[in-house]
């Protein structure tokens, strides 16, 4: 697993986040750090489960438990921030397209998780036609949803260092 570099660099996202809420993508709520925390717990307990899964033939429950540990992580940094995305079409996308640009040097990792988007969709409406999650799909799944969270965590602690 490639290691996330060790110093975290972050860059506000002022005018893409304001572009998002005019849009109604994302909605503007009181930073939580609580709520963060609660939601990064919530990833590490989907990454366990995952790992437990992997272990059986049930390969696209073990993909959409790194799925959702990727999503909470953003999610946590998202609230952290003051923000959340709204429920809807494209709301699960929303969340790469505010937390993405304030990581420049972390944008492929988080690239990441819209493969992970794409293939859980798949996995969740499945077309009788195509493969289904593979070890290996579940496998990358585990190190880019680690990825996530480790981002998110360091984010968040950090951001609630800032607050201090």
């Amino acid at each position: 697993m490639a290691a996330i570099t060790s110093k975290l660099r972050w860059e506000p996202n002022d005018q893409g986040i304001d572009y998002l809420i005019d849009r109604g993508r994302l909605d503007r709520v009181e930073a939580s750090p609580s709520t963060a925390d609660h939601l990064l717990a919530e990833a590490r307990r989907h990454l366990t489960s995952a790992k437990t899964l992997s272990a059986t033939d049930d390969t696209s429950m073990a993909f959409v438990a790194c799925y959702d540990a990727a999503r909470k992580a953003l999610s946590a940094i998202l609230v952290v921030q003051g923000l959340r995305a709204k429920a809807g079409d494209g709301g699960h996308t929303v969340l790469l397209d505010a937390v993405r640009p304030q990581f420049p040097d972390n944008r492929r990792e988080l690239q990441r998780f819209d493969w992970m988007r794409t293939v859980r969709n798949d996995a969740e409406y499945p077309d009788l036609n195509s493969q289904s999650v593979t070890v290996a799909d579940v496998e990358e799944a585990q190190e880019a949803a680690a990825h996530i969270v480790d981002l998110a965590a360091r984010f968040c602690h950090s951001a609630s260092l800032r607050a201090e």
